[in-house]
């Protein structure tokens, strides 16, 4: 899916989407359970990495801002989409100092050592081409956490419900990731897994220590 695509689509469904994050217990009753568990998985392993500048890619609305701030963790967001910059910069305004929002894809990342931890929730679902993304993430910081769906019904209905709207939707094999860590030049350091939903990989620098 090319970034103009991916902002499009998100541009048009900002507020739905954003909606999912109001309320937990209904985002479960709604199937929507495991943006919930790879927010905390992901925010888990920023505080055990001990990372004090994130890079938030597709940050959507924000919800990784409030839990990174408050424990003083300075935040950069990226997201194609207007609609979502909107609110993510609503969302931002709330920690001055500590959080900025800026209104490009991930296609255009081109920081280089700037970041800790580079963060990827919900987004390599969409990408045709994620080592070329998670190289990217890579060189502009040391570590690199990602969600990324499991093949399986789950994901073959969500391929029936975003095809109907021009969408791909690509799965992850567990058994792939070891490969998708070399073609971007980076090692896998943890696979934690979101039950049928998929898994939130680690990455890390090949001359790191982590």
């Amino acid at each position: 899916m090319s970034q103009s695509d991916f902002g499009g689509y998100f541009h048009r469904r900002a507020k739905r989407f954003s909606s999912f994050y109001r309320s937990e217990p209904v985002s479960r009753l709604l199937g929507r359970g495991p943006i919930f568990d790879r927010l905390r998985i992901a925010l888990d392993q920023v505080e055990q990495l001990g990372a004090k500048s994130v890079l938030d890619v597709g940050c959507g609305s924000g919800p990784l801002f409030a839990p990174l701030a408050q424990k003083g963790v300075h935040v950069t967001g990226l997201d194609p989409a207007p609609a979502m910059v909107q609110l993510a910069r609503s969302e931002a305004a709330r920690f001055p100092g500590l959080v900025e929002v800026s209104e490009r894809g991930w296609e255009d990342i081109d920081e280089q050592d700037t970041y800790d931890a580079a963060v990827a929730l919900g987004v390599f679902d969409y990408v045709d081409r994620p080592s070329d993304l998670l190289e990217r993430m890579g060189r502009a910081a040391d570590h690199v956490i990602g969600s990324f769906p499991a093949p399986g019904l789950r994901l073959e209905l969500r391929k029936i419900r975003y095809g109907a709207r021009g969408v791909g939707v690509h799965p992850y094999p567990a058994s792939g990731f070891e490969g998708l860590a070399r073609d971007a030049k980076l090692r896998l350091g943890a696979l934690l897994p979101l039950g049928a939903a998929g898994h939130v990989a680690v990455f890390h620098r090949l001359d790191g220590t982590s």
